[in-house]
């Protein structure tokens, strides 16, 4: 990650810039560029007959720049980098395409290269843009329409990923009407809570799994205060809480859902209106009990202060043995825990309810990036045919393992090549799902191994010998992942309960921030942070919760909640 303030001047002179470029202000840079075809623009560069379609070749071979998004952890083959791999050999030999970075970067400074970029006026003709700047560029026209292109030239294994939520996402890309660019569309079922507990500490003290939310806090009673981990140290804490609102390790979220509360999603409530979930009702019971759990001494002290990496830290020394948090927890902070000591089991659990109706975890899409084109460029297509690529070669359902191992992750080397692809996307109902599903199938025998998808069968393979040699955790940690994710006793076990049983709460809005929003959100998000903490501590009254309502609805949130409905009919209809 870059430091933050590093660029503190040159983010403040570039903010300044970008109104005027966005606007239609023009430089001389941008009069060359109107002057001048663009190197992609060529009347010779022409698809091949008869293979004008979703993935027809250039011939000759036309030229487009790009930016690129990057994680900060990629790695090469020898002689190899981002802007000669096996992804940009493909776009030259398969589509006649060939592309060249301008610059990839990767961490905060990805956001801060995109303003200086639009500040400058110097795009590149392949833009991955956060959605402000997506948004904002469309409006300036500098962003190629691609509404008439859409239909022809979009694969059908790309339609097919842009409509596994039937659209929704794709519908945020819409400004006036046109499609301006492709949403890097997110899942949003691996955002769900869920518990994750200690297995070995409940058999210790004699504990079941919880059932209620009575249960968790008779389960966190018995962390804190009957020693655990056996030391004859009062040293764990009985319930692991980070500082943030939002969804994470160490979450609030699942809690509050215990009383159908929500800290930071947006409810659909029946009459069809979408509503704040931090000031719809339960809330206020739910911040009275977090209460009395802090008063007795099963959270942190210091939980206001620690971020979720602190919270992490706490994990893996074994200090925490039950916490709310997502499906991913097994690659991070839960396989520190068990590096640390193999003995250590964790499960994943549903999240519980205060009361007779079922809990429902919130659930959010983040829709962060568009792919979009220059509107300089003479081949606009040129975009959906690179994004079909990466469909065909990693989503398509009859695409083979070799492929996989070729343009996914290397068996050998471990190295993830679809990291070094633009336009990289996958379907926004969670592929772990399927794979779930068709591992669970395998493993039970209704479904042969050879009949799953290819990826999931490198995925299979390496959960069915975690199975079959012990399940040993210290000799073969990478299979007590996979396992503790996509296996029989993993986090999608748990995600396949919510869906199967329609327990999940969707947050209704995950659009652009609203004209209020980007004014007033972060003094309503510090108001409401504050608040929350100070109830839950005791250093204000539980009472107080009516005024921060108040407070929430005078200062901006009466308005922004108009904004938000505001947007959900436009985007989506009633």
């Amino acid at each position: 990650m870059a430091k933050k303030g590093s660029n503190k001047w040159a983010l403040l002179l570039t903010a300044a810039m970008l109104a005027s470029v966005v606007s239609g202000c023009s430089g001389k840079q941008e009069e060359a560029r109107q002057s001048e075809p663009s190197i992609a623009s060529g009347e010779a560069a022409k698809p091949v007959a008869g293979e004008d379609g979703p993935l027809g070749k250039y011939d000759p071979p036309i030229e487009l720049s790009a930016m690129k998004n990057l994680y900060g952890d990629e790695r090469f083959l020898p002689g190899e980098d981002i802007g000669n791999n096996v992804w940009t050999r493909a776009y030259l030999e398969e589509l006649g395409i060939k592309l060249h970075y301008d610059w990839a970067v990767a961490g905060d400074g990805f956001q801060q290269k995109v303003t200086m970029t639009i500040a400058s006026n110097d795009l590149p003709d392949l833009m991955t843009l956060p959605a402000k700047d997506y948004f904002a560029l469309a409006k300036a026209g500098k962003l190629a329409d691609l509404t008439p292109y859409f239909d022809k030239y979009a694969s059908d294994t790309l339609k097919s990923t842009l409509n596994a939520d039937g659209g929704m996402q794709l519908k945020t890309a819409y400004v006036e009407g046109k499609l301006y660019g492709i949403p890097q569309t997110g899942g949003s079922d691996g955002t769900a809570d869920m518990i994750w507990i200690r297995a070995d500490w409940l058999k210790k003290l004699g504990l079941s799994e919880p059932r209620t939310l009575d249960d968790v806090i008779r389960i966190a009673r018995a962390f804190r205060n009957d020693d655990p981990d056996g030391d004859g140290v009062k040293n764990t804490f009985g319930i692991g809480f980070q500082k943030d609102l939002e969804s994470g390790t160490g979450s609030f979220e699942g809690f509050l859902a215990a009383y159908h509360a929500y800290a930071k999603a947006w409810v659909k409530g029946e009459d069809g209106k979408i509503a704040y979930g931090a000031v719809r009702p339960g809330m206020k019971e739910a911040l009275a009990k977090l209460r009395e759990m802090f008063k007795e001494d099963l959270i942190d002290v210091e939980f206001g202060v620690k971020d979720w990496k602190k919270v992490g830290e706490d994990i893996a020394s074994g200090k925490i043995g039950l916490l709310y948090g997502r499906e991913g927890l097994p690659w991070g902070t839960l396989k520190d825990s068990i590096v640390n000591n193999p003995d250590a089991e964790w499960i994943s659990v549903p999240i519980v309810s205060a009361d007779a109706r079922p809990a429902k975890p919130a659930t959010h899409v983040t829709l962060e990036r568009y792919f979009a084109i220059s509107a300089n460029v003479h081949h606009p297509e040129a975009l959906l045919k690179i994004i079909n690529l990466f469909q065909e070669k990693i989503n398509n359902k009859s695409t083979t393992l070799e492929t996989l191992n070729k343009f996914g992750v290397d068996p050998d080397s471990g190295i993830n090549f679809a990291a070094y692809a633009f336009g990289g996307l996958d379907p926004s109902v969670d592929k772990p799902n399927m794979y779930y599903q068709q591992i669970k199938s395998v493993i039970e025998g209704a479904e042969k191994r050879e009949n799953i998808h290819p990826e999931a069968i490198r995925y299979y393979d390496t959960i069915k010998h975690f199975i079959d040699n012990g399940r040993d955790k210290k000799s073969d940690p990478l299979g007590w992942n996979y396992y503790k994710f996509l296996g029989p006793e993993g986090s999608w076990k748990v995600i396949d309960h919510y869906r199967s049983n329609d327990l999940m709460e969707h947050s209704a809005w995950y659009g652009l921030p609203t004209a209020t929003m980007s004014r007033k959100g972060a003094t309503l998000d510090k108001l409401q942070a504050e608040n929350f903490v100070k109830i839950i501590t005791g250093s204000a009254p539980v009472s107080d919760f009516d005024k921060f309502v108040a407070d929430w609805h005078k200062l901006g949130g009466d308005q922004i909640t108009a904004e938000v409905n505001e947007w959900y009919t436009e985007t989506f209809g009633q």
